[in-house]
């Protein structure tokens, strides 16, 4: 007699790999890096790219601090009072948040998209520079500013120290351009972790063989 939990399991097998079979079926969106390659077919349908959607690779974290804090200084007889509330601003672009290319300029001859991750940004003030660079991505190599804050100090995924974005060169003092990006050195080779921009790509090829039956010699 065979047990109720194999049965079960059984059930649960079948419907996995039904669920598998199904989205192989109707496609697979993934996300892709925006590669030279990727960029052209693009733009032979959307030269404008109004309606390309990109993403971060990597959650982005912005940390602004004011610029002045608003305090008050009291003297007494006995000692000295200083009250001021520290109010930081944290903008996050998470790895799921669409963003539009509202510019394209140059940096050191290298094209740039100027991305905004809001509906209210329309120009470079306000919106994400990514400069093309010789690996072939686009990465981020400037975050806009905020008015009475400091400039701010960016992260990769988190706020931990380790992953500060600092501006460097990946791999070569011949690249055209600085960009963000965390250093870390595992075996003596120094790794380089940057913000790159992704697309989703629906890949939708089903399968449909042509059938030739033998018919069979006399």
């Amino acid at each position: 007699m065979v047990a109720m939990s194999q049965v079960k399991g059984h059930c649960n097998l079948w419907v996995s790999m039904l669920v598998l079979f199904a989205a192989m079926a109707g496609g697979c969106a993934r996300r892709l890096d925006l590669s030279s390659e990727e960029l052209k077919k693009i733009e032979d349908r959307d030269e404008e790219l109004k309606t390309l959607r990109v993403f971060p690779k990597r959650k982005l974290i912005s940390l602004y601090r004011e610029e002045s804090v608003n305090a008050k200084y009291d003297v007494s007889k006995r000692k000295v009072t200083e009250r001021g509330a520290y109010r930081p601003y944290k903008r996050i672009v998470g790895r799921k948040t669409a963003g539009k290319v509202v510019a394209r300029t140059e940096q050191n001859g290298m094209p740039v998209f100027w991305i905004a991750f809001d509906n209210d940004c329309a120009d470079t003030a306000c919106a994400y520079g990514f400069v093309f660079t010789e690996k072939n991505r686009w990465q981020l190599f400037q975050v806009p500013d905020r008015e009475k804050f400091q400039k701010p100090e960016n992260f990769r995924r988190n706020t931990l120290k380790r992953n500060l974005l600092k501006m460097t060169k990946q791999s070569s003092l011949a690249e055209a351009n600085d960009v963000f990006a965390v250093t870390r050195k595992r075996f003596k080779k120094t790794k380089v972790f940057t913000i790159d921009l992704q697309i989703r790509k629906d890949a939708y090829r089903p399968t449909r063989a042509d059938v030739d039956r033998a018919s069979g010699a006399d």
